[in-house]
């Protein structure tokens, strides 16, 4: 007889790449963003013009809107009453931070400055709104007002800058 092949070999089993979620896919988006932004920003120390300054603030706020998809599309577990908590605290500090960047949006600097600043005043607000209302939403016991105060935290926002335009008149 010849020579048998073994037929009962395990093969090896083929790696598979492990595929990213959507959330995941937003938040390392949001994460290149705010490197691009780090780098701009240690680049501006040493070159020092508006421009950088300028797109690096836009970069901020297109990390700040990645972040705000990828918190939209996490699912979120049930969160316990602390890190509830700290999600209130991170909503009450971002809140008016967003309506200070919106308010003092340099007056004396060109429109794109205003409207760079402002782009962050509503990208830092969805962010903070939707951490909270994520929070919120798994929690079955959770304050009605809560939901509807993160819901509507963007649109103080927006109602802010634009009472603070035409009071501008610019």
């Amino acid at each position: 007889m010849g020579r048998m092949s073994p037929t009962n070999t395990p093969r090896m089993p083929e790696l598979r790449r492990a595929s990213l979620t959507r959330s995941s896919r937003w938040f390392l988006a949001a994460g290149g963003a705010a490197l691009l932004t780090l780098l701009l920003l240690l680049i501006h120390v040493f070159v020092r013009t508006d421009a950088l300054q300028l797109v690096s603030i836009w970069t901020l706020g297109a990390s700040l809107l990645f972040s705000w998809a990828g918190i939209v599309t996490r699912r979120i577990p049930v969160l316990g009453n602390r890190a509830l908590l700290s999600l209130a605290l991170a909503w009450i500090a971002g809140l008016p931070a967003s309506i200070w960047l919106a308010v003092w949006a340099l007056p004396s600097r060109p429109p794109i400055w205003r409207y760079a600043l402002q782009w962050l005043a509503v990208t830092l607000s969805l962010v903070v709104g939707a951490l909270l209302l994520r929070g919120l939403l798994r929690k079955r016991t959770a304050p009605l007002l809560g939901r509807f105060l993160s819901l509507v935290s963007p649109l103080i926002v927006l109602l802010v800058i634009l009472i603070s335009v035409l009071v501008r008149g610019s």
